[in-house]
């Protein structure tokens, strides 16, 4: 199965509440146009201290990790919601806010005892979901904190730095490459790091990627 192929074959978000399909499922789309469909930003650090002390209201833990609602993920860890709670595809809060870089959510799920490198059905780690998107602070922060760069996922065989040269986010592919991220390592299909960059068209990231080649 080409790599184009896998990517397309979309996951659909299970859980009840959400009425969307899961922004997850745009992984590596050609040209990064699923990236559009990203929701909203983190809230401001004021809205940490709005949590409303009355009863939550009925919403997914991952659906607020998802949106950068950290507000509402303060509230919900405070309710005793399990910070590694899994929706029915095996993901957690932590892979959700990782796919759209809320540092801010990460740094407090990390905190509350979020294991960074559980992966779901798909063997995705929140590492990975983290590198496909332009978010070096992330990334930082979660290899800062115990994730394993050279994680494969359990179909494809594909890396964190196999997503992040896929989607040509350099400044990522460094802060692996720095951390450990083993460029040699190959899929399936026998293809690297470099073929992907290659493949979506990603000079600079070719170029940083050959002159570490082995």
């Amino acid at each position: 199965m080409s790599f184009v192929q896998f990517i397309n074959q979309r996951l659909l978000y299970m859980n009840n509440q959400l009425l969307i399909a899961i922004i997850l499922s745009v992984f590596f789309i050609s040209g990064c146009d699923g990236r559009k469909e990203r929701k909203a930003e983190p809230q401001s650090p004021n809205s940490v201290q709005r949590v409303n002390p009355q009863p939550l209201p009925e919403v997914s833990f991952h659906e607020a990790a998802l949106n950068g609602d950290a507000g509402q993920v303060i509230a919900l860890l405070g309710s005793g919601t399990d910070v590694n709670l899994k929706d029915p595809e095996g993901r957690t809060p932590l892979m959700y806010a990782s796919y759209n870089g809320h540092e801010e959510i990460i740094r407090k799920l990390v905190e509350k005892g979020a294991d960074v490198n559980m992966q779901d059905l798909y063997g995705r780690s929140a590492l990975m979901m983290a590198s496909s998107g332009s978010y070096a602070p992330s990334v930082k922060y979660l290899l800062e904190h115990g994730a394993n760069p050279n994680l494969a996922d359990k179909e494809e065989h594909f890396t964190a730095l196999m997503y992040a040269a896929a989607e040509g986010q350099l400044d990522v592919i460094k802060i692996l490459l720095a951390n450990g991220a083993d460029p040699g390592m190959k899929d399936v299909d026998g293809d690297d790091a470099l073929k992907f960059a290659g493949d979506n068209g990603h000079p600079a990231v070719v170029s940083l990627l050959k002159s570490v080649r082995k």
